[in-house]
C-alpha cells in the first residue's frame, strides 16, 4: 500500500509534468522543499515499486501504474476543493490546504458520487480538470498570460495546480477578482518584466513569474 509521502510525491511529478515542466530530482526537491537526498531515497522506492522510470539523462517520468496512484489522488484533491466551494461556500483561494488534509481519506465510493455530481468533465475551483492528461499537450487557444498579447479581451482558463499551496500569490488573485471565468486585458509590459493588467473596473500589477502561473483564453 502506498504511503502518503509515497502518493504526494507521486503526485508532484503528475503536477509538474501537467504544466509541461521536465521532472528531474531536483525540480521535486526543490518544489516540496526537501532535501536532494531524501528525494533521491524516495524516488529509489517509487522505482523499485515500478510507479516511476528514469532516464539516461535523469527525467523521471510516471509508469501507467504511478499514472493511475496519482491521477486518482489529484482526482480526490480537486472534486473535495469543488465540495469545499460549491457546498460549503469556502472562498476558492482557501480550498487548497483543507483538500491537502482530506484527499487521502476519500473511498472511491465518494469519489463516485462526487463525480456524479459535479461530473467527470467538470474542474477543482481553480480551472484544472478533475482528471489531469498525459503527456501534456499544449491547447493553442491557452497560453500563459507571459504570452498575452497587448490590449485584447482575455478570459482566465485556469492557474496552475503546481501554485495553489502559495497563499499569498492566491491572495494577490482574489483582491482584485482574478480567478478562472474572469476577463481582464494586459495592457502593457514594462521594461522589467511587470504585467499591468485591468480586471473588470480595477487596475493590478503583476511579476512576470506570476504570470506564467496564470493561464489565459482570448475571450
Amino acid at each position: 500500500m502506498a504511503t502518503i509521502a509515497s502518493e504526494n510525491l507521486l503526485k508532484t511529478i503528475l503536477e509538474l509534468s501537467e504544466n509541461g515542466e521536465t521532472v528531474i530530482a531536483a525540480r521535486l526537491a526543490e518544489f516540496l522543499r526537501i532535501s536532494s537526498a531524501a528525494v533521491s531515497v524516495a524516488l529509489k522506492r517509487l522505482h523499485k515499486k515500478g510507479n516511476i522510470r528514469i532516464s539516461s539523462k535523469h527525467v523521471i517520468q510516471l509508469t501507467p501504474a504511478g499514472l493511475r496512484t496519482a491521477s486518482d489522488l489529484v482526482r480526490r484533491h480537486r472534486l473535495v476543493e469543488r465540495l469545499l466551494t460549491d457546498v460549503l461556500q469556502m472562498s476558492w483561494e482557501k480550498v487548497h490546504e483543507e483538500a491537502e488534509k482530506l484527499e487521502h481519506a476519500i473511498s472511491p465510493a465518494l469519489e463516485e458520487r462526487l463525480l456524479a455530481l459535479f461530473s467527470e468533465k467538470g474542474t477543482c475551483p481553480h480551472g484544472n480538470p478533475f482528471t489531469p492528461t498525459l503527456p501534456f499537450q499544449r491547447n493553442p487557444r491557452c497560453f500563459q498570460l507571459t504570452e498575452a498579447p497587448e490590449n485584447k479581451p482575455l478570459r482566465v482558463a485556469r492557474i496552475a495546480e503546481l501554485h495553489e499551496k502559495e497563499k499569498d500569490f492566491l491572495h494577490s488573485l482574489a483582491v482584485v477578482h482574478l480567478m478562472p471565468g474572469s476577463r481582464l486585458v494586459l495592457l502593457r509590459r514594462t521594461f522589467d518584466g511587470i504585467l499591468e493588467l485591468r480586471v473588470g473596473d480595477r487596475k493590478a500589477a503583476f511579476s512576470s513569474e506570476s504570470g506564467s502561473r496564470i493561464w489565459v483564453e482570448r475571450a
